[in-house]
């Protein structure tokens, strides 16, 4: 069966991070990126990071678990060069152009639901980062690259 995508859309607001146009709408924000990692299998916990990039130059990342309650959501602070080298991979890839990557199913380990926003400006993709192909295959890369932080995979058991 093929998968349509409706739960990982919804899976940052699930977590708790505010709806993504409003968080690129934000007073000093240039733009933000969003990775929704969901895992099928359900033997590790769902997740959503947001890279915030600010218009004074501060970069910072807030990532949610599924079930993990840490009262508000941690603020880390990320180097501006690694998320040059990540717009930089996005930009290579014309990812503003790219559409899902095709035949993703349920049969999938794990899938990525990946959105870039600035201002009123949204677009994302859903990939499966076990068996990327290119161009899908560069956006895995760099965000494994420059921002393990925003997929770091965290058993069902542990975290509680």
């Amino acid at each position: 069966m093929p998968f349509d995508g409706s739960d990982i859309y919804q899976l940052a607001s699930r977590l708790g991070l505010p709806d993504l146009a409003q968080a690129a709408r934000a007073a000093g924000v240039m733009s933000v990126l969003e990775v929704c990692a969901y895992y099928t299998e359900r033997r590790l916990r769902h997740s959503a990071a947001r890279v915030i990039e600010y218009q004074l130059g501060e970069v910072e990342l807030r990532v949610a678990y599924e079930d993990v309650s840490l009262g508000t959501i941690p603020r880390i602070p990320i180097d501006e060069a690694r998320m040059e080298k990540v717009n930089a991979a996005l930009q290579a890839v014309r990812f503003r152009s790219l559409s899902h990557q095709p035949a993703i199913s349920f049969d999938e380990r794990c899938l990525w639901l990946i959105q870039q926003a600035a201002g009123a400006y949204i677009h994302g993709i859903i990939v499966a980062p076990d068996r990327p192909e290119p161009p899908y295959s560069a956006v895995v890369n760099a965000i494994d690259d420059y921002l393990p932080e925003a997929i770091r995979e965290i058993p069902l058991r542990s975290a509680r």
